[in-house]
């Protein structure tokens, strides 16, 4: 019932995190088309204004024509419209927009006739002019719209798996809890039979200074009562044997002197006050866990009542898997619920080795469990050797065997079937072997797919290059321009492969670290970023940093990116400032925590986890860059077992950035 209430719980939480998880995508993604869609008019009001400076008399509406969404204005600086036709409420709110920012160019959001318009502009000082183009919001989220009922047929798709599954685990609590009933009813009903036939066991460690019982079947049903304890312990029984009883035992249960390995004898013991009833006691010692156990089986006698061995009675009403074997290995009886098991070829194997109750493949296992263990009277080990047979329907079923004995020169063995655990172990253990393999390929293939697009875009650097050596001035300033184009996307591109190629091969030359100094993989990422450091007139200061067990080269990676990041988004003007810093880390004390600090530009929290993610870059117009570089500081981080984010708690009048990773403490043997 714990469980299934957890269930329910966790189907909850798992709803809300998907709804959550939804509304949140839908958000960014909705902010994200507006985003996209401002920067578009930007770019096209950029592009008509520079076409009205080359060409004073051209008719800008006709140049978009092509889209017929986006209206085209052209205004003084006074805001006096010139050509076109814009609103006179839509010109009061950009005269608005433009005295607060002072900026030649940019978008905002108006609204027009109860509708939203997205409206760029571009001042053109030359020619006292500003273009100005508007569109409304609404028909540029087209794709956004598409991408919402997608993203639902999708949230629906995994409301009903979800559902489904937990519908799934709910029955499969359902039948556990009636098979645990069942089975608790089956131990019932073995304590009954074993209390009817008058049947007792208890066992203590030899070493307990207590005398606690570790076991302590049938006591009140055959021993009677303990009186106000709850827990009787081996004291106890020895107070309820008498004291000829108790002389005799006394070496094997107190002094732990055994003159064999088990001992039997007839006792009295006090069942009540004034009663005393005779038992045969048979006890024996032996070892688990390098522990000695002391373990007693009492069976109740009474006038005209032939006593037989015990184990017969035991092996008669049992509901388990049991077979009784002798020291030779050789098969002596079994229980009614093996035969019901394996059906009636049971009988076949009765006076011989034991070892043919199990498939061929188990027939050597069980053999040497046999001769390992017979130096110690044991065999097939302690609920450790598990062996297979065939049922009746020729079915492969395991049991997990466990042997107590020799008594009277047999060994006791029951057993569990633990053929569904097997077999979900053994799925268990394929799923993980297959994810293993998909994880090696799919790093084999962006290594491989990486590599191989190399050869195919040097060759597109290497004749664009050509192209535009042999070519350039020649041919008009229009093809001019489309060369540059070319070569600049073939060096960007080539730039984007080696960084992707490098992010791909990052963690695959296995887990053995050395030793490395931090302060001289600092060392050599300056040397590496040398020229850039004395351009830009960057100052680096880093506290005695640790040494620990990692890659160097991965090591030196991560230093030279952090470095050259915080060089390369310095505010303009200021000389970058990096500070390296180290403390053992607050809350995983076997880490130490690095800060690089510095005094650039800075990155607003709200970006605090996308920067770190391929290809995602925050200032794609003003840095040239691939978007891989945090990514590989992560990867490397996480290669190390730790972890790397942005410090969101620095105020912003602290202008910069400050990036914090942990590495793992190198502990000396």
């Amino acid at each position: 019932m714990t469980l299934r209430k957890r269930l329910a719980a966790l189907t909850l939480t798992g709803v809300f995190v998907l709804l959550f998880s939804f509304f949140f995508i839908q958000k960014t993604l909705y902010d994200s088309a507006i985003e996209h869609a401002s920067a578009e008019l930007e770019a096209t009001t950029y592009q008509l204004g520079t076409m009205l400076l080359l060409y004073n008399d051209a008719d800008l509406q006709a140049i978009v024509e092509n889209n017929s969404n986006i209206t085209v204005g052209l205004l003084n600086n006074q805001l006096e419209q010139i050509e076109g036709f814009i609103p006179p409420h839509l010109i009061g709110d950009l005269g608005e927009y433009i005295s607060t920012q002072q900026t030649e160019r940019d978008s905002l959001l108006c609204v027009h006739s109860s509708e939203v318009m997205v409206l760029a502009y571009s001042k053109l000082p030359e020619i006292d002019r500003i273009v100005v183009t508007y569109t409304p919001r609404s028909t540029l989220l087209a794709n956004w719209r598409n991408a919402f009922i997608l993203h639902a047929l999708m949230f629906v798709m995994a409301m009903t798996i979800l559902c489904g599954l937990s519908l799934w685990l709910w029955q499969r609590l359902k039948r556990q809890h009636m098979r645990a009933a069942h089975l608790a009813e089956h131990f019932s009903d073995t304590e009954n039979t074993l209390s009817e036939c008058g049947c007792a066991v208890i066992s203590w460690p030899v070493d307990t200074p207590d005398g606690k019982l570790t076991t302590q079947l049938n006591w009140p049903e055959i021993l009677g009562p303990t009186g106000a304890k709850i827990s009787p312990t081996m004291a106890d029984f020895l107070d309820k044997l008498s004291p000829a009883s108790l002389n005799r035992l006394r070496g094997p249960l107190i002094d732990n002197v055994w003159p064999d390995e088990r001992v039997g004898t007839m006792v009295d013991i006090a069942t009540t006050a004034n009663r005393t009833q005779r038992f045969y006691l048979m006890a024996h010692r032996y070892v688990e866990s390098d522990r000695q156990f002391a373990s007693v089986l009492l069976l109740e006698t009474a006038s005209q009542q032939e006593l037989c061995h015990p184990f017969e009675t035991y092996l008669r009403h049992t509901p388990e898997p049991a077979i009784a074997v002798d020291t030779e290995g050789v098969l002596r009886g079994f229980s009614p619920a093996l035969e019901d098991l394996v059906g009636l070829h049971v009988h076949d194997i009765v006076n011989q080795p034991f070892f043919k109750l199990f498939v061929p493949d188990d027939q050597q296992t069980a053999m040497t469990a046999m001769r390992q263990k017979s130096d110690n009277n044991t065999m097939l080990g302690d609920a450790k050797s598990i062996l297979r047979v065939l049922d009746r329907q020729d079915n492969v079923r395991w049991l997990a065997w466990h042997c107590i004995g020799p008594f009277d020169g047999l060994v006791f063995c029951s057993a569990r079937d633990v053929t569904e655990f097997v077999e979900n172990a053994n799925k268990l253990r394929d799923t993980l072997d297959q994810l293993k393999r998909s994880n090696e390929d799919l790093e084999q293939f962006a290594y491989v797919a990486s590599h191989d697009l190399q050869e195919p875009l040097r060759m597109v650097a290497s004749y664009t290059q050509l192209l535009k050596r042999r070519y350039a001035g020649t041919l008009d300033q229009e093809a001019d321009e489309y060369i540059d184009y070319a070569v600049d996307g073939a060096k960007r591109m080539h730039k984007l492969i080696s960084h992707l190629l490098e992010y791909a091969k990052t963690g695959t030359t296995g887990d053995e670290f050395n030793q490395i100094d931090c302060n001289l993989v600092l060392n050599e990422a300056q040397a590496d970023l040398k020229d850039v450091i004395s351009r830009e007139q960057a100052t680096i200061t880093h506290d005695d940093l640790p040494t620990i067990k990692g890659d160097r080269i991965g090591l030196s990676r991560l230093f030279q990116n952090l470095l050259s990041n915080a060089i390369k988004y310095r505010r303009p003007g200021v000389p970058p400032h990096i500070s390296v810093t180290v403390e053992p880390d607050p809350i995983m004390h076997d880490f130490w925590r690095f800060s690089v600090r510095d005094n650039g530009i800075g990155i607003h929290p709200e970006h605090a986890q996308r920067i770190f993610r391929l290809f995602q870059r925050l200032h794609k117009d003003e840095f040239s860059g691939t978007g891989l570089g945090l990514s590989l500081c992560r990867k490397i981080v996480e290669q190390h077992g730790g972890r790397i984010w942005l410090d969101t708690s620095r105020p912003i009048s602290d202008p910069g950035t400050t990036i914090i990773f942990t590495l793992r403490v190198h502990h000396s043997a």
